[in-house]
């Protein structure tokens, strides 16, 4: 065990020397009291911009749940002050860049979904997307400049649906052009958390938690011009029969959560990582409970034809993660081919972040984050990956037992 052991640290060693981590920067410090929330759907509070990095989060400093976004520019080594961009209860912000410093925010407040224009110390008057009560928010900003948006918003089943929508940003300011149900039909349960990507052609893709099959799983649905859906279609490979563990004979199936979608820039034909854009490779990242004696794993598939069908799930963690869970899952992707995952687990003894790298075929052997793993809890990660190949890491820290947790933020360059 003990060789085992010696052989993981030093892999773990080596795999380290492939990403040049910058040194950690507050992006809010611990306050007692104080407790900063990094949710949403897509797990998308953090984003790059001209350079600027802007992050998204909730806490209850002013004694309710309120939604906030700080900024750091290439020129700063902090984050500067708070733009604050609910009034009401707020969770589960998300944003999305726009180029030059400009950003699209999203959130739920008050039971509805609302989006606004936001840079480095000003926003725009917010706009509501959602007509009846509604929640999980998600964006993407497509390569011709589009604005797009997803979310669950109650049916008249009662039953949250799923919705998605296009704006656009003029003279008379942000507003929706365009919006309808991913499904026509009405659901008998709910469709929740979705996670949206659109492609080089303008074709979008969606994928989400729905429980309709009497337990949770991930579908996805298609669309050519982002306005018409084809028919969902499982993005899970199994259905129960076959599943390791007890998962597969018990109950009405397992179970699956949280998923996370990104354009990415593999070649469609062979799969390998390339530099130049493919503009119809899909990769998404989610929980999978597939093996029921370890709990969540964190599962992969990647589509090479924009969204209409994903490959094979793929298993992202290793062999050393293989028997505890894994918790909040993402993925980064850029058009240059580069896909990494991060997740947080405690295969250490505490709560760490863990990253794996798409090596062409599959996920690599896992990294512990330097500075993000070790004592105390580090957990919640979000990561955005920008097209010059630089990572963004955020994740909650709690290095110091009984400590309030907080807000850092890491970024790294690829050295091979």
């Amino acid at each position: 065990m003990r060789t085992l052991w010696l052989a993981a640290c030093l892999w773990v060693g080596l795999a380290q020397a492939d990403w040049q981590f910058s040194a950690p920067v507050d992006v809010l410090g611990a306050k007692p009291g104080v407790f900063p929330h990094l949710e949403a759907a897509n797990r998308q509070g953090l984003a790059e911009s001209g350079g600027t990095i802007a992050v998204t989060w909730e806490d209850n400093r002013s004694g309710s749940s309120q939604c906030y976004v700080r900024f750091k520019s290439p020129e700063e080594n902090s984050f500067g002050k708070d733009v604050k961009l609910s009034t009401k209860d707020c969770v589960e912000p998300v944003v999305v860049g726009l180029g030059n410093s400009q950003f699209l925010a999203g959130w739920e407040e008050n039971g509805a979904v609302r989006v606004t224009l936001v840079q480095p110390g000003k926003s725009s008057a917010p706009l509501k997307l959602s007509q009846s009560q509604a929640s999980q928010v998600t964006l993407a900003f497509d390569p011709k400049g589009g604005l797009h948006a997803a979310w669950a918003e109650q049916s008249t089943s009662g039953h949250l649906q799923l919705w998605a929508g296009k704006l656009e940003n003029d003279k008379n300011g942000l507003r929706l052009t365009q919006s309808q149900t991913v499904e026509k039909i009405i659901p008998v349960e709910d469709q929740t958390y979705p996670a949206l990507a659109v492609n080089a052609d303008g074709s979008t893709v969606v994928v989400w938690e729905d429980r309709r099959f009497g337990h949770t799983v991930m579908l996805a649905s298609y669309s050519r011009d982002g306005e018409i859906f084809d028919l969902p279609f499982r993005l899970i490979d199994v259905h129960g029969s076959g599943v390791r563990g007890p998962a597969g004979r018990l109950g009405a199936g397992m179970g699956a959560m949280r998923p996370t979608l990104y354009r990415c820039g593999l070649d469609s034909t062979s799969g390998q990582i390339k530099t130049a854009p493919a503009g119809s490779c899909v990769v998404a990242v989610w929980m999978d409970k597939r093996d029921f004696l370890s709990g969540y794993d964190v599962y992969a598939g990647i589509s090479r034809n924009g969204g209409q069908t994903f490959g094979q799930n793929l298993r992202v963690q290793d062999s050393f993660g293989e028997n505890i869970a894994q918790w909040h899952a993402a993925v980064g992707a850029n058009q240059q081919g580069r896909i990494v995952a991060v997740w947080d687990d405690d295969r250490d003894g505490t709560a760490d972040i863990w990253l794996a790298n798409w090596n062409g075929s599959g996920f690599s052997d896992n990294v512990a984050v330097p500075t993000a793993s070790g004592a105390g809890i580090q957990a919640d990660p979000m990561i955005y990956l920008d097209d010059s190949g630089r990572l963004h890491l955020i994740w909650l820290d709690k290095s110091d037992q009984g400590a309030a947790p907080r807000i850092r933020y890491i970024s790294a360059v690829w050295q091979n």
